[in-house]
């Protein structure tokens, strides 16, 4: 809790004409002056990490949530799916919020790849439990190719890797020029999360021009559109399936790479600054 308040009063000392929250330290907006106040919420992955019989539920619900909501003037959410979770879980007053989008980084670029059919690189982002390795690494057995995975890998899910021989390599720690080298040196991106409060490598694998196959489920599903191969991130035989229709068949695997010219510019950073430009003009700025 020390870092809590030393959090509130560092924002406090340090407010300007309009403050916006877009981290996870939502609390800050106590000490906030309600009306500039603006706070983006990403997802509810507090909430559904503990069970409502424990104190940090609790804890969370109000002073991550209900409290800093109540003391901003708007609050805006990256997907819808994340606006109904927000409203389920903390029963907030709609009218107050707002989806924005979040947008990819301008850095990365449209990089085209010949693809590598025999033995394609896959690139997976993430390794927190509900990034799913576990049921990839059961996917990819027999399926010839070179998995790279960024960010540490648990000890469970290394011993799944080596039982499914999975041939893998593991980058942790990368800076952004080096996460960057790895969407344009791999040929596809498989990102069957479980859970997510928007899933940013769908606009980072579009906008390198990377075949993705994601997850069809909220918001992965609505994000993606027409520009990835949907699967079941629950089912081991339908995220292979996936991978295996992407590897295959190339008209369809330039086709997905063609549909994701619609999220290289809708997600863009102009479209979606211009749409925060706006909520910023609604406030009563002196």
């Amino acid at each position: 809790m020390r870092s809590v308040f030393k959090n509130c009063l560092f924002a406090l000392h340090h407010q300007s004409q309009i403050n916006h929250i877009t981290g996870d330290i939502h609390y800050v907006a106590l000490g906030l002056p309600r009306k500039t106040t603006v706070l983006t919420i990403h997802d509810c992955v507090f909430l559904t990490r503990f069970s409502k019989w424990n104190f940090k539920y609790w804890l969370f619900k109000w002073l991550w949530y209900k409290w800093p909501m109540q003391s901003a003037a708007v609050v805006t959410v990256i997907s819808e799916k994340t606006r109904k979770e927000v409203l389920r879980l903390t029963q907030a007053d709609s009218s107050k919020i707002r989806v924005v989008p979040n947008f990819f980084d301008p850095r990365f670029v449209f990089t085209p790849k010949d693809f590598n059919a025999k033995c394609p690189r896959i690139l997976q982002i993430g390794t927190k439990s509900n990034k799913n390795i576990a049921r990839l690494a059961a996917a990819l057995k027999g399926v010839p190719c070179e998995l790279h995975i960024i960010g540490e890998v648990e000890k469970k899910d290394e011993v799944l890797l080596k039982k499914n021989k999975i041939n893998y390599i593991v980058h942790a720690g990368l800076k952004f020029e080096d996460l960057k080298t790895q969407y344009e040196l791999c040929d596809m991106v498989v990102f069957a999360s479980t859970y997510e409060g928007f899933g940013l490598p769908i606009l980072e694998a579009s906008a390198v021009g990377r075949p993705l196959v994601t997850s069809s489920i909220s918001p992965m599903n609505e994000i993606a559109g027409d520009a990835a191969c949907k699967v079941n991130p629950y089912n081991v035989f339908d995220i292979r399936r996936g991978i295996l229709k992407v590897i295959e068949n190339t008209e369809y695997r330039e086709q997905l790479i063609s549909n994701a010219k619609h999220i290289r510019e809708e997600y863009s950073i102009d479209r979606i600054l211009a749409r925060y430009i706006e909520i910023y003009k609604e406030l009563p700025v002196s």
